[in-house]
């Protein structure tokens, strides 16, 4: 790998298009030192103002992007989205020597291959997952499901934007509805593979830890919960995510201090399992979705780049500097993350259909001047303009709104103010932040200890 030392980085190449990037090239604006680029699939109204230069093209494309780095003479690209982290964009950098911080193709299966990731702690830790199987033929699948009494989760292998994951209950109201989604899994290769995780339905309270992870070196940041149904009271279809919340310190008002601490164990195990296997280590944000259970904390997934919108939590009561604590891990150095002692509260605005449809446009106006005088509110955009200069979310969300404040009530308070300066026709979830949903984790939680 190209090393480097913080002096010597003077331009830096953002690749991602949405609010967790635009989020991301804000804090590293905050080093005066640095020229900041961006590589995005859309034209991002957030990210454009703040960047040297940009290029839009497609993330699959990763020799143009490698080839845009190289024109602008970057000393250090930063990847915070999935697709071509798959494809190996960190491999094609590396062997142009440019520096990069995320992880090369064989790392990057711990999100794009839940199959992988799956056997590997059922080798190393096997208390962190769930009863499961893999099965490339439907009779066998739907066979294994009726076993577990339909009570499962239906997966695809691979990347599926945060909508492939169905649960009985939930997305699947009966058995025929498991035994249609193994089919269309199975047959339409959803995830870009015909094989199907089915696996144990899990009850509890989920959770995100995530981390920077480099070699040896983990930087973990404090917990979120996001909340990924579209309506209130966690009902409705998934979203990629309504919003999320984090309170004071770096637990959840649900957790405990050994809840947080399993789940770095699960992460520290991954890793060290995943060296043992391949004789790789792993670079770049290790994003954890854990749910707290009556027997424990078990792992749902990894993401291999920040979660949108739980990173948009962590950055808005970070201190250090994204660029510092990057090139500190390249340099071995042992470090410490700051943050403020701050709860947040974040909240998309989404147009009216989403996600049944994409690609839809968010016609809406800001009024701007006002949202910008409430104290610790800030927005971003998880969306592109289009060719008529009109915001479209694509296969993304919206304008994410969030806030820090003493309390997640008032942080609440914050957002709810900001959005109801926005006119147009939008929707979101009111429920976020507010003081009965959090009751409703923390109660669910003392039952499920209860049950012990």
């Amino acid at each position: 790998m190209t090393t480097a030392n913080n002096s010597s980085v003077k331009r830096v190449l953002v690749v991602g298009s949405w609010a967790k990037e635009q989020i991301s090239i804000e804090n590293l604006s905050g080093n005066p030192k640095v020229e900041i680029f961006s590589y995005m699939d859309t034209r991002n109204p957030g990210i454009i103002p703040q960047v040297k230069g940009y290029h839009i093209g497609s993330f699959k494309d990763i020799h143009s992007i490698v080839r845009y780095a190289k024109e602008q003479e970057i000393d250090l690209v930063i990847i915070t989205t999935a697709s071509p982290l798959s494809m190996g964009l960190v491999d094609a950098l590396e062997a142009g020597r440019i520096l990069t911080f995320g992880p090369v193709r064989l790392a990057a299966r711990l999100e794009s291959d839940k199959e992988f990731t799956r056997r590997l702690l059922q080798k190393y830790m096997p208390s962190a997952v769930p009863q499961f199987e893999v099965f490339e033929d439907t009779r066998s699948a739907i066979e294994y499901a009726e076993k577990l009494n339909w009570q499962v989760a239906v997966k695809p292998i691979g990347l599926t934007e945060g909508l492939g994951v169905r649960v009985f209950g939930e997305q699947l109201k009966d058995e025929n509805d498991v035994k249609e989604y193994i089919r269309q899994v199975i047959n339409n290769r959803i995830g870009g593979s015909a094989r199907v995780i089915i696996e144990e339905k899990l009850e509890g309270e989920e959770f995100t830890v995530q981390c920077f992870v480099h070699g040896k070196y983990i930087l973990s940041t404090p917990a979120v919960q996001d909340f990924k149904k579209l309506l209130p009271g966690e009902r409705g279809p998934n979203t990629a995510s309504m919003g999320s919340y984090s309170q004071q310190g770096h637990l959840l008002p649900f957790m405990e201090e050994e809840d947080y601490e399993k789940a770095l164990e699960i992460i520290r195990e991954t890793l060290e399992g995943f060296q043992k296997e391949t004789g790789k280590t792993c670079s770049g944000f290790l994003y954890g979705q854990f749910m707290l259970t009556a027997s424990g904390v078990k792992l749902i997934e990894y993401n291999f780049r920040p979660g949108d919108p739980e990173w948009i939590n962590t950055i808005m009561i970070l201190k250090n500097n994204l660029l510092d604590i990057i090139m500190g891990l390249f340099q071995g150095e042992e470090q410490e993350l700051y943050f403020e002692n701050q709860a947040t509260v974040c909240k998309y605005v989404v147009p009216e259909g989403y996600p049944e449809r994409l690609d839809l446009n968010l016609d809406v106006n800001l009024n701007e001047e006002a949202i910008r005088k409430i104290q610790g509110l800030k927005y971003y955009y998880s969306c592109g303009l289009d060719n008529k200069g009109k915001l479209n979310v694509g296969t993304e969300r919206g304008i994410a709104f969030v806030a820090r404040a003493p309390t997640i009530e008032e942080a609440n308070e914050r957002v709810e103010r900001a959005i109801s300066l926005v006119d147009g026709e939008f929707y979101y979830r009111k429920d976020i932040g507010t003081k009965d949903l959090i009751d409703s984790k923390v109660e669910h939680v003392n039952r499920l200890r209860r049950s012990r």
